[in-house]
């Protein structure tokens, strides 16, 4: 294979990986709903919980939610490449920025799947105990567990992507008010502890990763060069 041949390659992997990045948005939504929808609040009467998570058909469509979840972030990961490398290539420094993106991204990636882990299986535990004896107090601590792990990731969300939107100011790929909004979006992802930010990161997200498919097309539409 020439060397104009494998790079045709990994961009097209690149430009799929961008597109990842709504992929992860759209399944990590579904995922979250799989799982949370329905569910009574961990401080609810022992009782009502008990009866809830000792139906199976709840256990099962909570496992189909971490797998769903799980796989948006499969697609996250791919995404943060495909941003690391687009960072770097505008960055003219000495990789500050676009390593910063891949820590941040990693971290975020990491403590989200973790928490969604803790959550699901603690919440089905009761598939494989003494008579499918279900535990209302690890649920709730469970349920906190997960929330502050989640929200933890919030340090590295927000380093992704005030790093990325600082990286496209500096270059002036983007108009300023579209950077400084990043850079917003990026600050207040610290505060995942409210939930609320997430949203805002995942519309973010999901601009990003569709102007980065889309601008990856246009270059590869470009004239490459011939191989000796």
């Amino acid at each position: 294979m020439s060397t104009t041949e494998s790079a045709r390659s990994s961009a097209g992997l690149a430009r799929w990986g961008a597109l990842a990045g709504a992929a992860y948005v759209v399944l990590f939504v579904i995922g979250v709903l799989l799982i949370y929808n329905g569910t009574p609040d961990s401080s609810s009467a022992p009782a009502k919980i008990i009866a809830y998570y000792s139906d199976g058909g709840h256990r099962s469509r909570m496992n189909i939610g971490w797998l769903v979840a799980g796989l948006g972030l499969f697609c996250f990961i791919w995404f943060l490449s495909a941003l690391r490398q687009r960072v770097s290539r505008l960055e003219t420094g000495d990789g500050f920025l676009s390593g910063l993106v891949t820590i941040g991204g990693a971290v975020y990636a990491t403590l989200t799947l973790a928490a969604i882990a803790v959550e699901v299986g603690i919440r089905t535990m009761s598939d494989d105990t003494y008579h499918h004896t279900v535990y209302p107090g690890l649920i709730h601590a469970a349920d906190d567990a997960a929330w502050v792990l989640h929200a933890s990731g919030g340090a590295g969300l927000a380093s992704m992507i005030v790093a990325a939107s600082l990286a496209a100011l500096r270059a002036a790929a983007v108009p300023r008010w579209a950077g400084w909004l990043g850079i917003v979006v990026g600050v207040l992802s610290l505060g995942l502890i409210i939930f609320f930010p997430w949203f805002l990161a995942a519309i973010w997200v999901l601009v990003v990763s569709i102007g980065m498919f889309a601008s990856a097309g246009r270059l590869q539409e470009e004239p490459a060069p011939v191989a000796a």
